[in-house]
C-alpha cells in the first residue's frame, strides 16, 4: 500500500505543478499583452508547436521504452515458470534419489520466487539473491548427479536447468534497467515549460481556455506517470503477475 500512495501522490504533485506553471505562464502572459509588443502573439504560436512537438517525442520515446521494458519482464516470469516446469517434467527421467532431490529443490525455488515476488518493492536484497543461488546450486548438483549416472540424458535434462539459472541472472538485470533520473527530470522539465507556454499564449490573448489547458496538463501528467509507474512494476498500480509461477 505505501507503494500505491507514494505513486498517486507523485501524480497528485505533477498535476499540480502542471497547474502552477500554466498558471505562472499565464500571469507573464497577461504581462506582455500590456506591454502591447506586436506580433507576440503569432511567434508565441510558433514556439508553443515546437516546444510541444518536441515535448510529444521525448515522452512518446520514454513511454514505449517503459512498457517494453514491463512487458519484458512479465515475459520473463512466463519463461521462468517454463523452464521450471520442463525441469520438473524432464526429472523423471532420473533415478530415484535425484529424481527426489531435483524435484524438491524445483520446489523449494518456486516458493522461495512467489514469496520472494511479494517483497520486492523495495528491489532485490542481498541475502534474498545468497538464497536463492543456494537453491540452484541444490538443484544443478541434482542434475549433475542424476545425468552421472544416465549419460544418455545430459543434454535433455540439464538445458533447461541451466536455462532456469541464467533467468535469475537475467530478472535481476531487468530490474535494474529504468528510466535515468536525469532523462526523468527532463521530461518533467519540458512538460512543465510545455504547459507554461501554453499558459503564456493564454495570457497573451487574455482568454484562459479551461477546459482545453487542464485536459492537456491532465494528459500530460497521466502519460508522465504511467511512464514512472511501468518503470516501478512492483511498487505501484501496474504490478507483474506471478501468476504463471
Amino acid at each position: 500500500m505505501n507503494g500505491v500512495f507514494e505513486e498517486l501522490s507523485a501524480a497528485i504533485v505533477l498535476l499540480a505543478g502542471m497547474m502552477l506553471a500554466l498558471q505562472i505562464g499565464f500571469r507573464f502572459g497577461q504581462r506582455k499583452r500590456e506591454q502591447g509588443t506586436d506580433a507576440i502573439s503569432d511567434q508565441v504560436g510558433i514556439i508553443q508547436t515546437a516546444v510541444l512537438g518536441l515535448l510529444g517525442l521525448l515522452l512518446a520515446f520514454s513511454f514505449a521504452a517503459a512498457g517494453t521494458r514491463f512487458m519484458e519482464r512479465q515475459d520473463q516470469i512466463v519463461l521462468e515458470a517454463n523452464a521450471i516446469g520442463t525441469s520438473y517434467l524432464r526429472s523423471e527421467l532420473l533415478d530415484g534419489p535425484q529424481r527426489a532431490a531435483l524435484r524438491a529443490a524445483l520446489k523449494e525455488y518456486t516458493e522461495h520466487r512467489i514469496a520472494v515476488s511479494a517483497r520486492l518493492s523495495q528491489g532485490w536484497d542481498a541475502s534474498v539473491v545468497v538464497d536463492i543461488e543456494r537453491i540452484q546450486a541444490r538443484m544443478w548438483r541434482a542434475a549433475r548427479d542424476g545425468v552421472a549416472l544416465r549419460p544418455e540424458f545430459a543434454v535433455v535434462l540439464l538445458t533447461p536447468v541451466n536455462e532456469l539459472i541464467d533467468l535469475h541472472t537475467l530478472r535481476l538485470n531487468a530490474a535494474r534497467k529504468r528510466l535515468p533520473w536525469l532523462v526523468m527530470s527532463l521530461l518533467i522539465a519540458s512538460s512543465l515549460l510545455a504547459i507554461g507556454m501554453i499558459g503564456y499564449g493564454c495570457g497573451v490573448e487574455n482568454r484562459r481556455r479551461w477546459p482545453l489547458t487542464i485536459s492537456l496538463a491532465l494528459l500530460i501528467s497521466c502519460v508522465l506517470w504511467l511512464t514512472y509507474d511501468l518503470d516501478r512494476p512492483r511498487n505501484g498500480l501496474l504490478r507483474l503477475s506471478d501468476a504463471a509461477l
